[in-house]
């Protein structure tokens, strides 16, 4: 499973619409847009944030990635 799709799985699962995430993350929808499609990568800032708002550590999520692979 790709980042994006981890990113997406998780908001749908706390039921957050993709504009509230950017509102949250102070970034655009269709910037969450275009991460969860894996068109785009967010800095490490706005990855942060995310994560943060979805209640995800980093290293839960790499770990994740990788478990995949």
């Amino acid at each position: 499973m790709s980042f994006g799709k981890i990113i997406e799985e998780r908001r749908k699962y706390l039921q957050i619409r993709q504009e509230d995430l950017a509102e949250l993350c102070d970034i655009s929808a269709k910037s969450i847009q275009k991460i969860e499609n894996d068109k785009a990568n967010p800095t490490l800032k706005t990855l942060q944030k995310i994560l943060d708002v979805l209640g995800m550590e980093m290293k839960i999520g790499i770990k994740k990635l990788n478990n995949e692979s």
